[in-house]
């Protein structure tokens, strides 16, 4: 009888034990008193970014990012804290290499300073391709805009957002210039990218790569006779005080994205993502909407400071480049041509 009651009590004893393995691996993996599916945990990782750009306070750019980092902080609902460096981390091209080890999360630069991780990226400084703000805005706001900001990113192993118009690219000069017989010869200062370099090659300039805060003191003691840069970065760098000149060659209108290491996005909540996303075409509409007007108060600021604005025959100088990307930059043929037929009429 004993033993009877003894294998019953162990029979029951091993029952419970059951249950209890079966009802810990169905609660596995939730909070103590959540009925939480273990997944939503990513809701409470919270991200301190650095969040940087070259720009020092006080312009619409650095205006621009302050919204950004303003609209992740609030979109996320604090999980994600930023911090803004403008111009304080080093070179462009420093701090884009150092995106995959954490020397920034997110970097605001121009399109075209990823040409030496994809070559694709040239596109964007490619002279005389748009026609104006309205050609340039409606090709980078389009899916075929959407198509080479993922196309550019994927070969450099980055992910691209957003699309901020930075004003068309004029020349600043200790000398007048207007003809293109005027240009031969001229030694500026242009950034280190391949397709500016070749750009003022064809126009038989003497352009010289040079960090943009090394070239007021190049232009200051006769090493180079000018640069080419926005209106605005033109102004913002003081190149009224060595240049008497500003030339509206308007060859290059570009663009300043938003940058990230792919890996480090990819590994991101989907609701991260849309937030990083939402937050970069909310600045990049603020500084478009604002660029065109600074563009005419620039050119006046100029002039205040004694500065001759010079207009040039732009029909002439897009001839010269007639065959320019057959030439030079064959690859980027077939973009090229798609946005030359969008533009608005």
């Amino acid at each position: 009888m004993f033993k009877n009651r003894n294998k019953a009590v162990c029979f029951l004893l091993v029952i419970i034990m059951l249950v209890i393995v079966v009802m810990a691996g169905c609660t596995a993996g939730q909070p103590e008193g959540s009925k939480v599916p273990a997944t939503d945990k990513q809701a409470e990782t919270e991200y301190n970014w650095k969040i940087a750009l070259q720009t020092a306070p006080g312009d619409l750019t650095y205006e621009s990012m302050e919204l950004f980092c303003k609209e992740l902080e609030e979109k996320s609902q604090g999980r994600i804290k930023t911090e803004l460096y403008g111009g304080t981390l080093g070179d462009w091209r420093d701090v884009i290499e150092g995106l995959s080890f954490g020397m920034c999360d997110i970097f605001m630069e121009s399109v075209g300073t990823l040409d030496a991780w994809a070559p694709s990226a040239n596109i964007d400084a490619v002279p005389y391709l748009y026609s104006g703000y309205d050609h340039f805005i409606k090709v980078w706001d389009s899916d075929f805009g959407e198509e080479m900001r993922e196309a550019i990113g994927k070969e450099g192993g980055f992910k691209i957002m957003g699309s901020m118009y930075r004003g068309a690219r004029i020349t600043t000069s200790k000398k007048p210039m207007q003809t293109l017989n005027d240009f031969k010869g001229f030694k500026l200062r242009a950034p280190n990218i391949q397709v500016y370099i070749e750009t003022w090659k064809r126009l038989g300039a003497t352009p010289t790569p040079l960090a943009i805060t090394e070239t007021f003191t190049a232009i200051q003691q006769g090493t180079v006779e000018g640069q080419e840069n926005s209106l605005l970065d033109s102004y913002n760098y003081a190149f009224y005080d060595v240049c008497d000149y500003v030339i509206k060659t308007n060859h290059v209108y570009s663009q300043h994205v938003f940058i990230m290491d792919r890996d480090k996005y990819e590994s991101l909540p989907a609701d991260i993502q849309q937030i990083i996303n939402d937050a970069a075409w909310v600045a990049s509409k603020h500084k478009n909407e604002g660029m065109l007007e600074l563009e005419a108060e620039y050119e006046e600021k100029f002039k205040e400071h004694g500065c001759t604005i010079i207009e040039v025959d732009v029909p002439s100088f897009m001839a010269v480049f007639d065959g320019f990307v057959e030439d030079t930059f064959p690859s980027l043929t077939p973009w090229a041509d798609k946005i030359k037929g969008m533009d608005v009429v």
